[in-house]
Order: C-alpha cells, then sequence, then structure tokens
C-alpha cells in the first residue's frame, strides 16, 4: 500500500516538512528549469524553493523534448550556470533586477537541458564562487565546491538582496528533511555512503 504524500512538498506525511516553511519576499525572481526525473527525487530541493520564495516559478522539463519555456523567457532573464563565458554573480550586484534562471539536473542531465532549450545559451550566463561546503548531506556532489539548487539560489539571494539574512530559514528546512532522511536511512548506512564525502 502506497504511503499517503503531502500534496505541496510531496514527502510522506511522517517527513512532511511544510510547517517548516518560511515564506520570503525577494527582489529577484527566480525561474528553476528542473528535469523531470529531479521531481521524483524526494529529497530533492528545488521544491524547498519554490514554496518559500514568493516570486518562483518552477516547471518541469523532458531534456529529450524540445518543450515550449517561452514563459521563462520574459522580462531579460540571466542564467546562473558555470561555464567558460560566466561572469561571476557578484557583477549583478547594483544592477536593475532580473529573473535568475536555475536548472535543477544532474551536470549530465542540465547539458541535455541546455541543448534542448538553445536560447538559454544566447543567456548572459553568471556563476557561483562558493566559499563553504554544502550542506546537502545526503547525495554525492560531482565536485568539491557543487551546490544543490536551493543552496545555489540561497547563495545568489544573499549576495543580490539588501537584506541576506532572512534566508536562512530555506536553508533551515533542507536542514531538516536532511536530518530526516538520515534518521531513516540509519547513521550507519549514512556514514558508509555518505560521511567521507562532506
Amino acid at each position: 500500500m502506497s504511503r499517503l504524500t503531502c500534496s505541496q512538498c510531496l514527502r510522506p506525511l511522517s517527513v512532511c516538512y511544510c510547517a517548516h516553511i518560511q515564506l520570503q519576499s525577494h527582489d529577484w525572481p527566480i525561474r528553476i528549469i528542473q528535469d523531470s526525473r529531479e521531481a521524483k527525487h524526494a529529497i530533492g530541493t528545488a521544491r524547498i524553493a519554490a514554496l518559500s520564495l514568493q516570486q518562483c516559478t518552477l516547471v518541469s522539463v523532458d531534456p529529450e523534448s524540445a518543450e515550449d519555456l517561452a514563459e521563462l523567457q520574459q522580462n531579460d532573464p540571466v542564467l546562473i550556470y558555470p561555464g567558460a563565458n560566466a561572469r561571476p554573480v557578484t557583477d549583478l550586484q547594483g544592477l536593475s533586477t532580473r529573473p535568475l534562471i536555475f536548472i535543477d539536473a544532474s551536470w549530465r542531465r542540465s547539458r541535455r537541458i541546455m541543448h534542448s532549450q538553445p536560447w538559454l545559451q544566447d543567456l548572459p550566463a553568471y556563476e557561483l564562487k562558493p566559499d563553504t561546503v554544502s550542506r546537502y548531506r545526503i547525495r554525492k556532489q560531482p565536485q568539491s565546491e557543487a551546490l544543490s539548487t536551493l543552496e545555489a539560489i540561497v547563495s545568489c539571494l544573499q549576495i543580490l538582496e539588501k537584506h541576506p539574512g532572512r534566508f536562512e530559514g530555506l536553508l533551515a528546512t533542507m536542514d531538516w528533511m536532511i536530518e530526516q532522511q538520515i534518521s531513516h536511512m540509519g547513521s550507519d548506512t549514512w556514514l558508509r555512503n555518505y560521511r567521507s564525502k562532506e
């Protein structure tokens, strides 16, 4: 028998994190293009952003198809994605607010999304240079400086918004979700598979 799940966070009711959500206002709109596979991951972080930020749009796509994402192309967005031509996110400070587009996918599948949505390649690209290790302790990261989608969003808002401290609540929700996941998998399993990756 399938477990009952929350209609908002899509987590089983026993580990629903909606009570921990703190809705936040912000100036820079957030647009998340999510790989359809990521939408099925119970421990994904993009939905926390979608539920916590007043100006956040989350769209799930299949990287193998060229879906019409015209609504995400409006209002002169910029892409937060690393690359040879990407500039530091700090270069956006002091500029007029524009939608920030994030891709929620593995690195391999994010490249497929870029290929299926050529307009993304034409956007000005900016990248983060994190100076802290990811707090997302329940998935192996491809590089030591890699961040979860939520952490990347929060990092950008911390840089660009006038009152950055208020976004810590989003990470607190993620921390709670992670602790619940570790508790359910058991500390031995976590230590064996993830602890050495911190």
